[in-house]
């Protein structure tokens, strides 16, 4: 029969598909590559577990549909907001760059139409929004300069997707010239449609089956909600494709969005890897065998020319040239909707046999080489920009002295700053990020654009005279870079960096950095701190708690201010002191040592007296504190918390 024989068929592609991913993601290749090696494994040009690609065409079709539709909820109109004017710019130039250098290569090598050289550039010129994603994921860069452009960029380019499925009737013929008016007419009518049930009917229905209680009646609601909007578009005689998307983007900004999004990630994923199964079943393994030469001349060039393309794209939209490269490279693949555009040429007539074959092995190929790519990008910026950096002109600030260089001025930066101006202390900022800085010169802050990585724009900032070095960066790889310039280059100065996880932080402190601060810890031990509050656990029990958690870790930060004693002399092993500096309404001002009795009453010793530019070590008992003095403090992190109370309290323990 022919269902049972459907079954077997994906059954076995199934099974096939998950040894294969299991088995390449030790390579680190990405699951699109290994559906698409599923599908030439399995079909009709290799073991012919499934015989005729029409088999798991409608399914594959449906989970096309259903991809595009949680792209569309995917799509977040707040990220791509705050970097829209660069992006558009960027996005519009890079596949106008690329896609214009592969029409041109394309009708001088060859003598290809010019249809099919244009269905080539923008088939090429689109990149992989899932496997960038998951690799800056992975690598704690999503959040990094470079990282926020290509994700920018990205949503820009699935945007596209939906112009590049209108232009295929028109490149193919399908569609003449003259009746392009009449095709754009009903392409737009048929958004119009998709609009209105997505903006007002969906979210009635997806709220009167929220309010039903019902689980499977969300997920069904769900798939009639993607699929059908698909088919609404097709009425119109526009891709399902389309009207999926549109569907997905309306519903993006409505309170359904994150649960519509959870139900139907199942099914989609399941659907949508016969998609790319059904991709791979189109190569044909003799053809590549007698052309690979060809092929991997192909593949060279597309990952060289999209990343110059990407390059230039971004250095006109006045991108630093280290962000630049970093973008370009991570955006040098072929990616996943490339084939959505590329299979409904193919079904079109806009490209031959052999032409597809090519494409098609040399963007899977582009795919397979990505997490290279993403990992060598931040090594391969430095060597490429390290003679023309964002760098600072050595008249562009004063020369400071005694100051603290802050580099990075996201939240963290501009803690920092108001911090360091409440204590009067002298500093400035670097930042990559132009329209910061602008903004925040306005507000009178002394900021300037700089690459934090850039040895000249760190001496020109004053890092030799420093009192000290504050690293607030996204990037995980311009902090190691930054550590070590600046190290390089001041030896002695305190260096003090924040980190986002702890192995992260080790590695800065082993590069030089004074002080790592990682954020994967230090969150924990708060919510640990909360934890304990609200359990009633003693103040000084949870503070002895915290500090032995945070002792094995050389790169964290002792509880409450409290630093080793080897930072002061390294002799004094590694006893934790504190500082506290006496105020005119502390009840110790005007006592003495021998009133405070400090030893005796909290378990924390006074070491040492700064007054003024004196310092008194071992004070007597005698010694009368005044205000302004600045007490160190030795003992665990509960006596000096106690010592501390005993000193402000107007009424002492």
């Amino acid at each position: 029969m022919f269902g049972d024989a459907l079954l077997r068929e994906l059954i076995l592609t199934y099974a096939l598909a998950l040894v294969l991913i299991v088995a390449l993601a030790r390579l680190r290749i990405p699951p699109v590559v290994a559906l698409i090696a599923t599908g030439a494994i399995a079909g009709p040009g290799g073991i012919r577990i499934v015989p005729t690609q029409e088999d798991v065409q409608l399914l594959a079709e449906i989970g096309i549909v259903l991809l595009l539709f949680t792209v569309g909820l995917d799509f977040s109109l707040g990220d791509f907001r705050r970097v829209w004017r660069r992006v558009i710019g960027a996005g519009v130039l890079q596949i106008g760059v690329t896609a214009a250098i592969i029409v041109g290569v394309v009708l001088v090598v060859t003598d290809r139409p010019f249809p099919m050289a244009l269905f080539a550039g923008l088939f090429v010129a689109l990149s992989s929004t899932a496997i960038v994603l998951k690799e800056l994921g992975g690598r704690n860069q999503l959040d990094a300069p470079h990282g926020r452009l290509v994700v920018g960029i990205l949503l820009f380019q699935d945007l596209c997707v939906v112009a590049l499925l209108l232009l295929v009737p028109i490149l193919s013929g399908q569609t003449p010239l003259n009746a392009v008016p009449l095709a754009v007419g009903r392409a737009l009518l048929a958004m119009a449609a998709v609009f209105l049930v997505s903006r007002f009917a969906l979210p009635l229905l997806l709220g009167a089956v929220a309010r039903s209680g019902r689980r499977e009646a969300f997920s069904l609601a769900v798939v009639v909600a993607s699929v059908g909007t698909g088919w609404i578009s097709s009425l119109f005689g526009t891709s399902m494709a389309l009207g999926a998307f549109l569907g997905g983007l309306c519903l993006a900004e409505s309170e359904f969005s994150h649960q519509a999004h959870a139900e139907i990630r199942p099914i989609r994923d399941l659907l949508a890897s016969l998609f790319f199964v059904s991709l791979g079943m189109l190569l044909d393994g003799a053809f590549l065998l007698q052309h690979w030469p060809m092929v991997a001349a192909m593949t060279v060039f597309i990952l060289l020319l999209k990343a110059g393309a990407a390059t230039a794209a971004l250095r006109l939209v006045a991108t630093p040239p280290r962000v630049a490269v970093a973008a370009a490279l991570a955006l040098s693949q072929v990616g996943e909707f490339s084939f959505v555009f590329g299979r409904s040429g193919v079904e079109a007539g806009l490209v031959s046999a052999s032409d597809w074959q090519t494409l098609l092995a040399a963007s899977i190929a582009t795919m397979v080489v990505t997490p290279v790519m993403i990992g060598a990008a931040p090594g391969i910026s430095r060597r490429l920009t390290s003679d023309r950096g964002a760098e600072l002109a050595p008249d562009a600030i004063p020369q400071l002295s005694g100051h603290v260089v802050v580099l990075g001025y996201g939240i963290g930066g501009q803690l920092v700053g108001r911090a360091l101006t409440e204590f009067g202390v002298r500093y400035l900022v670097l930042e990559l990020n132009g329209s910061a800085v602008r903004a925040a010169r306005e507000k009178g802050e002394s900021i300037f654009f700089g690459d934090a990585t850039s040895p000249d724009a760190l001496s020109a900032a004053g890092v030799e005279r420093a009192r000290a070095v504050v690293l607030v960066l996204s990037d995980p790889d311009a902090s190691m870079l930054a550590v070590r310039t600046a190290r390089t280059l001041a030896p002695d100065v305190p260096i003090i960096v924040r980190a986002r996880y702890r192995k992260e932080a080790d590695r800065l402190v082993e590069m030089g950095a004074t002080m790592a601060v990682a954020e994967e810890f230090e969150a924990s031990l708060e919510v640990l701190t909360q934890l304990l509050s609200r359990l009633q656990v003693p103040d000084n029990a949870v503070d002895v708690l915290l500090e032995r958690f945070r002792r094995p870790t050389p790169g964290s930060r002792p509880i409450g201010g409290v630093r080793r004693l080897e930072e002061l002399s390294a002799d004094l092993g590694e006893l934790p002191i504190a500082t506290y500096e006496v105020t005119d309404q502390a009840w110790a001002a005007g006592r003495t040592l021998a009133d405070l009795d400090l030893r005796a009453r909290t378990g924390a010793l006074i070491i040492a007296v700064r007054r003024g530019d004196q310092s008194l070590p071992s004070p007597p008992p005698e010694t009368r504190i005044e205000p302004g003095d600045l007490l160190y403090l030795m003992g665990s992190a509960a006596d000096i918390t106690r010592a501390r109370e005993r000193i402000s309290s107007s009424v002492p323990a």
